[in-house]
């Protein structure tokens, strides 16, 4: 059976058909594939919170009838953090933020995701863009119309494929490291940035760690996230961890030129005011004994 299984012709046909699901094109950027029901699938699996200070501004109409009428001023760039296996509760986010916040965002990330078999439905789903400089400053140049409703919004995880590898269940890790061009982006086009702590999300899957840093590596080189995990019953399945966004909105200052000092404030303004808002804000979540540590 395995070796008829493995004959040249067999095989032929499976990469084909592998080749075929990975390429063929999909049209994007649609209300269509937004609305999909895989929304309210996940929107069902999952316990989802968004913590909302109604004394804010930016959130007073967070998930009201008159959310239409919030003063977001574009640019905005959503932060999703952390990364873990999948950031449910930020794809969630992407996909009910007409409702949420009155906003419909791009989610930026890494090309060789568009061509993963079947994720790259869920994906497509998201309005998936470029995570390169150039596309992100266009994408957030860009203004919504009523033929268009996109554009001045992307979604982005900072901690990227590096932060899956800082993942476990039971800690709390958001790692940028040295990384500030995001900040500069930011800086660049004066950007509301809105730093998104989706508590639960480590606790969805469990990430086999490799002690020699191989897996780590090849993924960097690759540009794309190679690694072994498992969820429920020891399978691809994610727990049903309960998940809460504390969020914490941080105008960046326009600066053409921004210096590295400004970066870096701005930086400790986010990441760190964001750990500070998860401090005041956890026994909400139900995660009240955890600390987030930013690296």
């Amino acid at each position: 059976g395995l070796l008829a299984f493995c004959r040249p012709s067999l095989l032929a046909y499976w990469f084909g058909g592998l080749g075929v699901l990975a390429l063929h094109p999909l049209q994007q950027f649609t209300r269509e594939s937004r609305r999909r029901r895989i929304g309210l699938i996940m929107a069902r699996y999952f316990t989802m919170t968004i913590i909302v200070d109604r004394q804010d501004p930016l959130m007073r109409l967070f998930g009201k009838p008159g959310v239409d009428k919030a003063e977001l001023e574009l640019p905005v760039i959503p932060l999703a953090c952390p990364h873990g296996v999948l950031n449910f509760g930020a794809i969630l986010w992407a996909l009910f933020s007409r409702w949420i916040a009155g906003i419909e965002q791009y989610t930026a990330g890494a090309p060789p995701m568009m061509c993963v078999p079947g994720m790259r439905y869920l994906i497509q789903s998201l309005w998936f863009v470029h995570a390169d400089r150039k596309s992100l400053k266009r994408r957030l140049q860009e203004r919504p119309t009523p033929e268009k409703p996109r554009g001045g919004v992307v979604g982005v995880v900072p901690d990227g494929i590096a932060g899956i590898f800082h993942s476990s269940p039971g800690r709390d890790v958001l790692h940028i490291g040295g990384k500030r061009g995001l900040m500069r982006i930011a800086m660049e086009e004066g950007a509301l940035l809105g730093a998104g702590w989706f508590s639960g999300t480590t606790d969805c899957f469990t990430v086999v760690q490799d002690p020699f840093g191989v897996m780590k590596w090849i993924s960097r080189k690759l540009r794309l996230s190679i690694f072994l995990f498992y969820g429920r019953w020891g399978l691809p399945i994610p727990r049903r961890a309960p998940t809460s966004m504390c969020p914490r909105f941080v105008r960046a200052p326009k600066v053409e030129s921004p210096t590295e000092d400004q970066l870096e404030k701005l930086h400790q303004e986010v990441y760190g005011g964001l750990a500070q808002e998860f401090e005041r804000l956890k026994h909400y979540t139900g995660y009240s004994d955890r600390k987030l540590v930013v690296t």
